[in-house]
């Protein structure tokens, strides 16, 4: 009995063709959603490392826009006439124990060795430390305790960055009070004209004791 031979050269056929492309398709599919999800991954992630920079962004330049500002003067007077400025002849002299002032605040004399710690104090500070610095150039602007919280934010806005001490001084009998060595203004409003005048003119003023000396480096003291 004769058999036929096996037909092993034959094509496959057109059902198991069609199958074998279909499954390549959907493979090819199946590849193609693989890489478009890692696409939106990587970009969902840039994009919210972006927003995150963004934000950053806007929130520094919110806090540099809104972030007071410290005002800026020139170093030393020309003698300009201020009105309502009182003038003293304080001497000077380094002593240890209390001293009693002719002004109040004072605005000169005998002081003790140390000197204050330019800044601002919530509570008052000791009259013979802050002297000392007023002697080396610095400006002390004291205020009654009872002065309002937007008046004393006003006030602030009128500070320099260095050589000037505010703090609050209950023996006041005028709202406010600027103390340069020698020089002395009062004040009803920290609205008034003449901060930035008397600043202008007796901040870091080449005519105090010890002219240049620092405002750092001394003592923190309250009373």
């Amino acid at each position: 009995m004769s058999r036929r031979p096996k037909n092993r050269g034959a094509p496959p056929a057109p059902d198991r063709v069609a199958a074998k492309a279909e499954r390549a398709a959907q493979r090819a599919a199946r590849e193609e959603e693989t890489l478009q999800k890692k696409k939106r991954a990587v970009l969902r992630r840039r994009l919210i490392t972006l927003g995150k920079f963004v934000a950053a962004a806007a929130g520094l330049l919110a806090v540099y826009m809104f972030i007071p500002r410290s005002a800026s003067y020139s170093i030393g007077g020309t003698g300009t006439m201020i009105e309502g400025v009182q003038i003293y002849a304080n001497a000077t002299g380094h002593v240890s124990g209390p001293v009693i002032y002719p002004q109040t605040p004072p605005a000169g004399g005998q002081h003790n060795p140390a000197w204050l710690n330019c800044g601002i104090y919530s509570e008052p500070v000791l009259s013979v430390y802050a002297v000392h610095s007023l002697e080396h150039g610095a400006i002390w602007v004291t205020y009654n305790p009872t002065l309002s919280e937007s008046e004393l934010d006003t006030l602030r806005t009128h500070l320099p960055s260095t050589y000037v001490i505010l703090s609050p001084f209950p023996a006041l009998t005028t709202p406010i009070v600027l103390t340069a060595w020698n020089a002395q203004l009062r004040l009803d409003t920290a609205e008034d004209e003449r901060i930035p005048m008397f600043f202008e003119e007796y901040w870091r003023s080449q005519y105090v004791p010890e002219p240049g000396a620092l405002c750092s480096g001394g003592i923190d003291g309250a009373r």
